[in-house]
């Protein structure tokens, strides 16, 4: 009972240590000033191979939706909810049983701000998303982001 105790404890030990050696989307995060007061904040989720991630607005009952969540700055306006700027591909996902949205290859979040008044400040947050390929999806992940605004 011990041997087959401790070989399904290894087992599990090293597939856990595989899915977190994994990691199949790199997050960036700039900043495209338009003038004194307004900036784009760009978050671009690349991902790897056949991997994919998901659209803001994929629905209930599928995979986790990418989410952007803003820590309060009281120097800065969110002006609406981010843009999704990347080659959206719709389809019947038969393992969820729903429509989803998701991203191949690149995506990037688009969220306009507005400086209350012209100074130096930061926007940060975090990204939850979720990836999946055709065999496998990684539990759902979080990423922080801190970006200045000059």
């Amino acid at each position: 009972m011990k041997k087959y105790f401790s070989a399904t404890l290894v087992t599990i030990l090293f597939g856990t240590i595989d899915a977190i050696a994994q990691n199949p989307a790199t997050w960036t995060f700039s900043i495209k000033k338009i003038d004194t007061k307004n900036y784009e904040v760009r978050i671009t989720g690349t991902l790897d191979g056949d991997w994919h991630t998901y659209s803001q607005y994929t629905p209930a009952g599928g995979p986790v939706p990418t989410r952007i969540d803003f820590i309060k700055n009281p120097l800065v306006t969110l002006i609406g909810k981010p843009k999704e700027v990347g080659k959206l591909e719709e389809h019947f996902e038969p393992l969820f049983g729903v429509m989803v949205k998701q991203f191949g290859s690149a995506v990037t979040f688009i969220q306009n701000v507005q400086l209350k008044t012209p100074v130096k400040t930061a926007i940060s947050g975090n990204v939850y998303f979720m990836v999946c390929n055709d065999e496998e999806c990684m539990p759902p992940q979080k990423q922080a982001f801190s970006i200045t605004l000059n």
